[in-house]
């Protein structure tokens, strides 16, 4: 099941509470990226090793965490010049990036306007 938003993932309780607490720090670190606490190439780079045997970033399926990375990273992705050695240095981030963006059917600013929101548990 697919929920939309981050409370109503944190409120599952089929849910197990590792992959809540990675939730949360994969939150954490999209505010990082966003807020400027964490440089976007350097960000870009260090997801890219994360991701390069996971198709999420939690689990086995479509997380908070993915929507919220995602979003994080959206103009900086948006903005690359896509060379062949880009796509090469970055394969896993930009394939999961294109995963992420089509398994959500919604626009990234939409996903990026969701999890903006304050969680009031």
């Amino acid at each position: 099941m697919e929920q939309t938003s981050l409370r109503e993932f944190l409120l599952d309780k089929s849910i197990s509470q590792n992959d809540k607490a990675q939730v949360l720090q994969w939150v954490r670190y999209s505010e990082g990226i966003s807020g400027g606490k964490i440089r976007l190439q350097q960000g870009a780079e260090e997801l890219n090793s994360y991701l390069e045997k996971r198709t999420f970033m939690v689990g086995g399926g479509l997380t908070p965490a993915d929507l919220v990375i995602a979003s994080s990273l959206h103009d900086f992705l948006k903005g690359l010049q896509i060379t062949p050695e880009l796509q090469w240095t970055l394969a896993n981030l930009l394939r999961w990036y294109q995963h992420i963006i089509s398994t959500h059917h919604k626009s990234p600013d939409h996903i990026l306007e969701i999890f903006q929101r304050p969680v009031f548990l």
